[in-house]
């Protein structure tokens, strides 16, 4: 069930309505469990048991933490926890691509084995819930946070629908005391909600839709039919496609989160203004970036260990983000050269003595961002590849020096254009746009919503591109 169709927005109708019906009873939580499952069957029905199983393991070894006298039992259930989630991650996105890469090592050194194989989908939204489950063990076994209330409570918190596939990751502190309040709604809510998922469903289709399927898709299935400014400027649509695409989602489901009276957390803040690679991911995925932050970076010592062990720390939890988004050599190599490239610019920061937080002069400031912004480009060339030869055939046509842009159409001009200026305009001129659709009356919000469905449908691609990070 996308977020860019007309059955969620009818599903999203009857649940809301018989949420606000039950607002002040506890069938609130068995309604919006049962309304989840249903959302996440809709993909596969078999794999929600891998769903639950996540869940009742971990609710059971977070209320078995709070009651284990000492520190060995509560590790028990920790560890109970980590192999649980991480088990079933590691088998149904993993399995497959660790056993090639042995096999393809061994067959270099003359050892021939055919290497085992499932023949199994990934289920949607495991990396997402898995991390989202990991994060409430981990804080109870800390003591930053109590065990939920309830059964119930926890499987909301897990399941719910509008980041239960796509994210964002959130946190068990920061939406399990949501839960134990009774919901209220206003009308800014209400507005607020209703712009998120108008700009979202404006991302996703309009831009990342079309311009995947106009331009991006055929320059990485054929990249010699396109000359080497054909293939940048596929670069350029492709950079901002990833964005659309999944900040959109972002926006959906928080927006949808809003008409609950729920709020999840935003993942994105104008990330292509970053100056330096650090900054990028301060501003990318900002929940999977503090995550491992929070979970991986800090446990291992962070920048509070000798600088060797420091470097290390820093580019192994960048890294892992490749891996992290898909098991896939290419998706290795994507997250090394990030990793390289914020070792690197600790290196040369930290020698400079400048404080990260330092004014530039606007020419610099402007270099600073030109240069990331390309850095960041030519890397997903990696992400996008669907193998290191097709990332080779399109790195050999960006160098081959051709200029003709006769492929590209005038509407894919004008989205990218404006698409990259929306993106650099002062974050202020959004807010004020927000801040107005909210004090409009309801019927003027309604004609603005009922103008953005019929552009939607105008413009909408005949089959539906899948969310990127379904594959995720």
């Amino acid at each position: 069930m996308n977020f860019n169709s007309l059955d969620y927005f009818l599903f999203l109708a009857l649940v809301l309505g018989g949420f606000w019906l039950a607002a002040r009873s506890a069938f609130r939580f068995v309604l919006l469990l049962v309304a989840s499952c249903i959302f996440y069957m809709a993909w596969n029905p078999g794999y929600l048991i891998f769903v639950l199983l996540s869940i009742c393991i971990d609710y059971l070894a977070a209320t078995g933490m709070m009651s284990s006298p000492d520190l060995q039992s509560r590790r028990a259930w920790l560890a109970l926890s980590l192999t649980t989630n991480l088990g079933l991650l590691g088998t149904f996105k993993y399995f497959n691509f660790f056993s090639t890469s042995v096999a393809d090592t061994l067959n270099v050194f003359g050892l021939h084995i055919s290497p085992p194989h499932l023949d199994v989908l990934l289920p949607v939204g495991i990396s997402f819930y898995t991390f989202e489950s990991l994060s409430y063990t981990i804080d109870v076994y800390r003591g930053t946070l109590p065990p939920a209330r309830s059964f119930s409570r926890f499987a909301c918190f897990i399941t719910f629908f509008p980041h239960l596939v796509a994210g964002p990751i959130v946190r068990a502190a920061d939406f399990l005391p949501q839960l134990d309040k009774t919901p209220r709604l206003n009308a800014k809510d209400v507005g607020e909600g209703m712009f998120l998922i108008a700009t979202g469903l404006i991302k996703k289709v309009i831009f990342a839709d079309y311009l995947a399927v106009n331009l991006i898709d055929r320059v990485f299935d054929d990249p010699s039919a396109y000359s080497s400014a054909e293939v940048m400027v596929g670069l350029y649509a492709y950079t901002l496609q990833i964005f659309c695409d999944f900040s959109g989602y972002t926006d959906v489901a928080r927006g949808s989160g809003m008409l609950f009276g729920l709020q999840l957390p935003e993942n994105f803040d104008r990330p292509y203004l970053a100056k330096s690679p650090a900054e990028f991911w301060r501003r990318w995925h900002m929940t999977l970036s503090t995550w491992l932050r929070d979970y991986l970076y800090f446990p291992l010592g962070g920048s509070k260990v000798p600088p060797a062990r420091a470097y290390f720390n820093l580019f192994l939890t960048v890294a892992l983000v490749g891996l992290w988004h898909g098991a896939a050599w290419t998706f290795v190599l994507y997250g090394v050269i990030h990793g390289s490239a914020m070792v690197v610019h600790r290196f040369f920061h930290r020698r400079s003595k400048r404080s990260e937080f330092s004014v530039d002069p606007a020419a610099l400031t402007v270099l600073k961002i030109f240069g990331t912004l390309h850095f960041v480009v030519l890397s997903r060339i990696f992400f996008r590849a669907s193998s290191f030869e097709n990332a080779k055939e399109v790195m050999r046509q960006l160098t081959e020096g051709s200029t003709d842009v006769f492929h590209i159409t005038g509407s894919v001009w004008a989205l990218l254009l404006f698409g990259y200026f929306a993106h650099f305009t002062p974050k202020g001129l959004f807010e004020g746009i927000r801040q107005g659709f909210v004090r409009l009356p309801a019927p003027a919000q309604g004609a603005v919503l009922a103008g953005v469905a019929g552009a939607l449908m105008l413009v909408a691609t005949e089959n539906v591109v899948p969310y990127i990070y379904f594959q995720f």
